[in-house]
């Protein structure tokens, strides 16, 4: 079908949602970190999805510009003038987004209940509360542009901006702002910690503590964080791998996470547990790791739960070592690491093209995306519910299907 306010084409198949490959231009700003350094330097080390030869290519072929002074550099100029300030880095390029996953038949609005087809929780004039399905990005990142909530939102005639993260595989309550004044009201509440988050997770084994809890068929949800003796409190920095830089930046700094679990079911029939968490602080995947580095995964995670990753050796350093800053391993050793991880993540990749080989693109030759798997694009990680101090902010969810299904 044809999306008038997103001027792609979008078509369903094998439960995905597609966009067909478009031409597409931006231009944004130099950032700082970039000044005095080559275009093509910045596009190897910060971006890295081609090889240095296939960015001096696109560089003479005009896909890739400096503008300046609101002209545009010559090609062999912009290979060789280190970026200024107040530059501008304009990038053209036949998109190929990957797919996300299908959320609902029809993508229709209801006013009040639904925009897209995604339920709405709340809204007002200054506020977009949405129940966020999994397996779409939020904002335009890496691959995706038009296949992201706030675009998708902005075709339907909805700008809003998220006042925190949510990971592409995990579903829940988005909480979005319609002025930047109320964004950064919120996001100082969560800055301050004065917000309560709860998040809903099944996870493999039977957690600590669980024999106290309620009928595991019991349809209701007891009262989370009620009991203090059930509480189970994970402390220990976090911290993640991006391949797509270079050494040592791919480490970003450890930081001190803190989550409290609260166990809320127990499915004897598979081994797994319904757990609620309540993340004090908001460091990326601090939830997922902290429940694998407690040998109870997410069941579903495609990268923390070690029987499911594609990449085990990055995923298992980052449970076994808390701080890779203040552990014994000397720098040379890291760099050995590093290279590991980028061995595994290369021959992976390498393994899954050959078996899934896709057609090349008959316009810019590039490869069309892999269609991910259903169980790729979904994570057993709900934010359920979230709440600051004056109740001036208190939203739930409806729980997910997975909360009650005993032998999926």
């Amino acid at each position: 079908m044809k999306n008038p306010g997103m001027g792609v084409e979008v078509y369903f198949a094998n439960g995905v949602r597609n966009i067909r490959p478009y031409y597409h231009r931006r231009a944004s700003f130099a950032k700082g970190r970039w000044f005095k350094r080559t275009l093509t330097d910045v596009l190897v080390n910060e971006f890295n999805a081609v090889t240095e030869e296939e960015y001096i290519d696109g560089i003479r072929k005009g896909q890739y510009k400096i503008i300046r002074d609101g002209q545009s550099l010559e090609p062999e100029e912009a290979l060789h003038s280190p970026i200024e300030n107040s530059d501008i880095i304009e990038t053209s390029s036949h998109k190929h987004e990957p797919p996300v996953l299908k959320w609902c038949d029809e993508e229709i609005d209801i006013e009040g209940k639904k925009v897209a087809g995604i339920d709405i929780v709340f809204e007002n004039e200054d506020l977009l509360v949405l129940d966020k399905p999994n397996g779409i990005p939020i904002h335009p990142t890496g691959q995706f542009y038009q296949n992201t909530l706030t675009e998708i939102l902005k075709a339907h005639n909805k700008e809003a901006r998220p006042c925190y993260r949510l990971d592409k595989i995990t579903s829940g309550l988005l909480i979005m702002a319609k002025k930047k004044s109320v964004a950064n009201q919120i996001q100082s509440k969560i800055r301050s910690r004065d917000m309560t988050k709860l998040y809903l997770a099944r996870v493999k084994g039977k957690f600590p503590k669980i024999d106290h809890q309620i009928n595991s068929y019991e349809c209701a949800l007891p009262v989370p964080f009620e009991d203090d003796a059930l509480i189970t409190t994970a402390i220990s920095d976090t911290y993640t791998i991006e391949l797509k830089r270079s050494f040592p930046a791919c480490f970003s700094a450890p930081k001190t996470a803190c989550t409290k679990f609260y166990p809320l079911k127990y499915f004897p029939t598979v081994d797994q547990s319904l757990v609620v968490c309540r993340p004090l602080t908001g460091r990326t995947h601090q939830i997922r790791i902290h429940l694998a580095r407690a040998g109870h995964p997410i069941v579903n995670d495609p990268y923390y739960n070690l029987e499911n990753t594609k990449y085990p050796l990055r995923s298992k350093f980052i449970l076994d070592v808390d701080n890779w800053e203040n552990s014994s391993l000397t720098r040379e050793t890291l760099r050995e690491k590093f290279d590991i991880f980028d061995k595994e993540c290369r021959s992976t990749r390498s393994k899954l093209r050959e078996v899934k080989r896709n057609e090349d693109c008959g316009e810019c030759g590039s490869e069309d995306p892999e269609i991910p798997r259903r169980h790729e694009l979904e994570l057993w990680l709900h934010a359920w519910k979230y709440s600051d101090s004056e109740k001036t902010i208190d939203f739930e969810t409806n729980p997910p299907s997975w909360i009650n299904q005993c032998d999926i």
